[in-house]
């Protein structure tokens, strides 16, 4: 359900220059409106400055009356990339024929560009080239001189297994320099099978891409604020990515709000944001490639004003490995105004760059899960499996990469903070705040899952809230009673966490978590040690296998044959604020309730 928030305080942050107008909201920042003549405000350098009190009737000069209301605001377009002669960055698009038999992960494969400059087409830690899959390959610091190429040209050096190609696209430091339709080659090692294959006509553009599409995944919506959001999509190469926002469905004249050239560095992906926008408003967008409008206008509906009170609804979940993940759907009909993965949320298993790259395609690519991310706005943090591997800590291989690739495919809000990396964040709603926090990247690092200067972030961040509700976000759960890769294995650090809460009188707070393949509710004791009893609720899986429900004093619900999600609605207009959680499958039915209020989460 769509948020239904006090009216006041979007008045008062929708009058131009008002108290409130936090102008440090990122998307209200005025470097995404470059150019913008209202830079600076109102009524700086406005000639009637001081008119109104001079007592002049002209009171259609008023600036309340001339001031325009807040609306999307053209961006100027951005001057298209240079693409130097020496090559930086060589990518390569490969498409595996949808037929019996085309699909191999034995051969050794490689697209040469000269006689001795040849780039791999194996990407380690991934089964590459299966009937029918796309796989893309970047190749960066290459320092080759554009001059040197002289051919396009696959090679299988040892062709143990047929494979049959269906498109080949090549990019040089984004630019498309090749692109043809393959049909009918066959590489392997029978005498009728190919070992090489040259293009005939070098570098040429017989196709526009190998995709079916310029913009190949996306749009998703990111995380809100209550003047604009952030909107993420991904192209098959370098090309101009347009927002188009508009107060109605009809997008053909909205103003372009926001541009990015999308580079092979990122793997082609971008988030655009939007400024300026009335709080609590239905908003629509689109994303436009290269001048092209693609997709229909969908809904964006903007946060209410912070520390506005009413109702508001998310859900959320964890592990979603299968292939057919219908559950998104189910969720979509609830029409969540947020959707929060809290890890797990590809099984990549993996710290190489352009293996993660995929996994996050591959999962963009479930259309259920796909339709909802560009309708519902949507935050995430990771586990270990969407990290770099199962009960991976701070001392994983790849982490690096696993944290660059994290940034390149979300629309969060930030990652980490400009001086301590990790995907935590802080994101408001109303009066309503998510902390969600990175359980991978600084685990085991003093003796803590979060290391300490995220823990201290944490309980800094906490004390400053002025939220009703505060949810905090971990993909491992909180319970001491959890596996020894969870917060059981460092129960100390838990409670300082834990003893912060009740000293610094933080009401409030309650606990999410994913990552044990079942759902439950449970309650973790903590009114004798002065503060709170703090409910935690886990959500898992959204498609994958269950593990057992254990025989726990705290659960107050399980449930361990489905996949599940759980859907928490908040009512801060209340005289005694109420938090409700429903606990609910694949099918939409509903298997439990759970609900507490602002006085039973109050320090005593």
């Amino acid at each position: 359900m769509r948020s239904a928030f006090l009216l006041l305080g979007a008045l008062l942050l929708t009058l131009p220059g008002c108290p409130g107008d936090d102008d440090d909201t990122v998307a209200d920042d005025d470097d995404l409106t470059a150019g913008d003549d209202d830079t600076g405000d109102d009524d700086t350098g406005d000639d009637d400055t001081g008119d109104d009190d001079s007592g002049d009737d002209d009171s259609a000069d008023d600036d309340d009356a001339t001031d325009p209301l807040p609306g999307p605001i053209a961006a100027p377009q951005p001057p298209p990339p240079s693409f130097p002669s020496t090559i930086d960055t060589v990518s390569i698009t490969i498409v595996t024929a949808d037929l019996a038999y085309a699909g191999t992960d034995e051969n050794q494969l490689s697209v040469c560009l000269s006689d001795t400059d040849c780039f791999s087409l194996d990407t380690p830690e991934l089964n590459d080239h299966e009937r029918g899959e796309t796989n893309v390959h970047h190749y960066e610091g290459t320092g080759l001189p554009r001059a040197s190429v002289d051919r396009v040209q696959i090679r299988s050096a040892n062709g143990v297994d047929r494979w049959e190609p269906s498109c080949l696209a090549v990019q040089f430091d984004g630019e498309p320099v090749f692109c043809s339709p393959l049909t009918g080659l066959q590489f392997g090692e029978e005498s009728d099978e190919l070992q090489s294959w040259t293009a005939p006509n070098g570098l040429s553009l017989d196709c526009t891409s190998c995709d079916p599409d310029v913009l190949t995944h996306g749009p998703m919506i990111g995380a809100l604020e209550p003047d604009g959001g952030r909107i993420w999509a991904r192209t098959d190469a370098t090309r101009l990515l347009g927002l188009r926002v508009s107060e109605t469905s009809d997008l053909t004249d909205a103003v372009v709000v926001d541009w990015a050239w999308t580079s092979p560095l990122n793997d082609y992906s971008a988030t655009l944001q939007v400024g300026n926008l009335a709080p609590d408003t239905l908003y629509w967008y689109g994303v436009q490639v290269d001048g092209e409008l693609k997709g229909p206008a969908r809904e964006l509906t903007t946060a209410p004003p912070l520390g506005a009170s009413g109702a508001m609804s998310f859900a959320f979940g964890s592990c979603s490995k299968v292939e057919d993940q219908p559950i998104f759907a189910v969720i979509a009909a609830e029409d969540p105004d947020y959707f929060v993965f809290v890890g797990d949320n590809h099984y990549g298993n993996t710290g190489v760059t352009d293996a993660l790259r995929w996994h996050y395609r591959w999962s963009l690519e479930r259309p259920e899960r796909a339709d909802l991310l560009a309708t519902t706005p949507t935050i995430a943090i990771w586990d270990d499996h969407d990290y770099v591997g199962n009960n991976t800590d701070a001392t994983g291989v790849g982490r690096d990469n696993a944290l660059r690739v994290f940034g390149e495919y979300w629309a969060n809000p930030s990652v980490g903070t400009a001086a301590l990396p990790g995907v935590f964040f802080r994101q408001s709603h109303g009066d309503v705040d998510f902390f969600m926090l990175d359980d991978r990247y600084h685990r085991g690092l003093d003796d803590s899952i979060l290391g300490a200067a995220q823990q201290q972030w944490l309980i800094d961040e906490l004390a400053a809230s002025t939220a009703t509700f505060k949810l905090v976000a971990s993909g491992s759960q909180w319970t001491a009673d959890g596996s020894n890769d969870s917060w059981a294995s460092f129960v100390t650090q838990r409670d300082v966490i834990f003893d912060s809460i009740r000293d610094a009188g933080i009401d409030g707070v309650v606990l999410l978590s994913g990552d044990v393949h079942r759902s439950e509710f449970r309650v973790i004791e903590r009114a004798s040690a002065g503060g709170y009893d703090l409910p935690e609720l886990t959500s898992s899986p959204l498609a994958n296998v269950n593990s057992p429900c254990p025989n726990e004093a705290e659960i107050l619900a399980c449930e361990d044959s489905d996949d599940y999600f759980v859907v928490v609605d908040i009512d801060t207009l209340a005289a005694d604020p109420t938090l409700q959680a429903r606990m609910i499958d694949a099918s939409g039915v509903l298997l439990a309730t759970y609900s507490t209020s602002l006085s039973a989460l109050t320090v005593p």
